[in-house]
Order: C-alpha cells, then structure tokens, then sequence
C-alpha cells in the first residue's frame, strides 16, 4: 500500500461515518498538491523518504482528524471565554465565602492558628473544584447542544456598556457579576433561607455577640436596600447600555444607604457582649472587648456614609450625563 493510502486509512479510521468519505477525498487532493510543489521545486519525482516528509509535515493523523473531524473540545473557543469568567467569578466567590468563618475563627480563638490555613485551603479547594467541576458540565452541555440558550444568547451592541473618558468600561460585567451573586448571597443569610458561617459562634469560649434591636426593627428597610442593590447589579450584567436606569437605582441605594448609616449612628450599640460568666477581672476584660466594638462599628458607619456620599455624586453625574442629548 503508498504510503499516502496508509496515511488517508489511518485519518478515515479517527472520523465519522457520514463525512468520512467526502473528508478523505479532500485531504487526498491537498496532500497531492503538496507533493506536486514539492516535485516541481526539486524537479523531478519525490522519492519514498520525502513523500514522508510531506506527510508526516501535514500533521499525526490523530490530530488531522481533529482538525477535520467533529469536534471533540469539551468547551470550545467560542464559549471558552465565557468558561473562563464564570470561573474567575466562583473562585472569587468561594474565597469569600470560605475565607470569612477562617477570619472569625481567628477573632473568636476557636482554632489554633495553625490549623486555620489548612482548614481555609481545605473548604477553598473542595468548593472551589466542586463548582469549576459544575460549571465544566454545564459548558459541555451547552457546546453539545444539550442546554439550549435561546434567547438567552442574544445581544445588541446598543446594549453594551458605554466607556469613561479614559476608554474603559463604567463597570465590567464582572464586578457586576460579583456584586450580583454577594448581595444574593446576603439577601439568603438576612432572609434565614441559610445560616450564616459565623451564627452561634462563641468568642473565646466565655462571651457571646448578639445583635441589639435595632437590626430587627430596621429589618424590612435593609432587606429593601439589599433588594435595589440587587437589582442594580442585575441591570449592569443584562443590560450595561441601561445607564440611566443603573445609576437612578445606585443614586436611591445611596440615599438610603445614608439614612441608614443615620439611624443606625443614632442607636448607639448595635452589638452587644454578653458574659456568661464573668467577675472580677474577667468583666473588665469583657467591658473593654465591648467599648473597642463600639468604636469599631462607629467607625466603619463612618467609612459606608463617606462611600455613600462618593457614589452619590458619582452616580449623580453619570445620570446627568447620560440624559444630555448627543452631539454629532
């Protein structure tokens, strides 16, 4: 058998019935017109060693009938992209998500600082892969055509994201992104459709946090603000083209974030420190754990109103903006 019959048989082996005759015949007339360069550059017939060459040039017949073949990608270059945001933003999300019980241990001493990192890398890595593994399913299933996105894959470049004067985006869909699947995730905790990392956790075996009243009374209002944030965020990932309406939804956020800031600052202590049983040196101890949570939770109403009022002025000019009329 010639060599260029071997090769064609070992190429129509790796291919599909159905485009397997029509597949081969195609690659005999490029072969061919190789070796017809070949033999008019040198000047007279190939012999066996570079009829080879030819071939072995064009590629392993594994990778031909890859390249020629149905694709075999789990996720191929088109929705790779896609893949890979979806991926930066679970890791991030998993990082957060894990990362804030190995804060607390660490606050509250119920582990060793040793045995923190390795249970943070432990939860990290066991989520993480769980949800790279999912999202690696569900991108197969949409390249084999198994999940139909419809409409869903539609897009309008009237509805991409305006840019700043400096060329880049006002906010990219993945900070949206991230935003949008954090305030979900609040939205779950506030709600108790789950429980937070940190609930019931005691603090150093001997005093325990409990929120003051105030957070049940103001209960509806935050659920309302983590609801428009919500929202928001929804908006700059479906539709970054809707400017006006993202930035009237973070101008109300902002404003009620301040009246909350406000409501809050007024009630005094919002976490309270309980002892279960403390005397002598063991209360002051306890009383001063108290004034330092105090002063910590001032400050950082003080740092969310400085944030509020920047991104009121903010989002206030970029709603401006978007309503002056274009000039040609």
């Amino acid at each position: 058998m010639d060599l260029l019959d071997r090769y064609l048989a070992a190429v129509a082996a790796l291919l599909p019935k159905a485009q397997r005759q029509d597949i081969v015949a195609e690659l005999r007339d490029l072969l061919l017109s190789r070796m017809e360069e070949k033999e008019a550059e040198l000047g007279r017939p190939l012999d066996r060693a570079e009829r080879e060459a030819v071939l072995k040039a064009f590629g392993h017949p594994i990778a031909v009938a890859g390249r020629f073949g149905t694709p075999r990608s789990l996720i191929g270059p088109e929705l790779y992209p896609f893949y890979v945001f979806a991926a930066k933003a679970a890791l991030i999300l998993t990082a957060v998500v894990t990362g804030i019980p190995a804060v607390l241990s660490v606050l509250t001493g119920d582990h060793s600082g040793a045995a923190v990192p390795a249970r943070f890398l432990s939860s990290f890595m066991t989520t993480g892969l769980t949800l790279i593994g999912a999202l690696t399913l569900v991108g197969a299933a949409i390249e084999r055509g198994w999940i139909k996105l419809g409409k869903s894959a539609d897009w309008k470049v009237a509805d991409l994201p305006r840019l700043n004067g400096r060329g880049g985006a006002v906010k990219s869909r993945f900070e949206a992104s991230f935003e949008l699947a954090a305030t979900l995730l609040f939205i779950l905790w506030w709600t108790g459709a789950v429980e937070a990392p940190w609930s019931g956790r005691e603090a150093r075996g001997e005093v325990f946090l409990s929120a003051a009243g105030i957070w049940t009374t103001l209960y509806l209002p935050i659920l309302a603000l983590a609801v428009l944030q919500l929202a928001s965020s929804l908006v700059a990932v479906i539709r970054p083209g809707w400017t006006r309406t993202r930035a009237a939804l973070e101008i109300a956020g902002s404003l009620g974030g301040l009246a909350l800031v406000a409501v809050l600052w007024s009630a005094g202590r919002l976490i309270a420190v309980s002892p279960q049983s403390a005397t002598g040196p063991q209360a002051v101890d306890i009383a001063r754990l108290q004034a330092v949570l105090d002063q910590s939770l001032q400050i950082g109403l003080a740092i969310t109103a400085a944030i509020c009022l920047v991104k009121l002025v903010l989002d206030g000019w970029r709603l401006t903006r978007a309503s002056r009329p274009a000039v040609s």
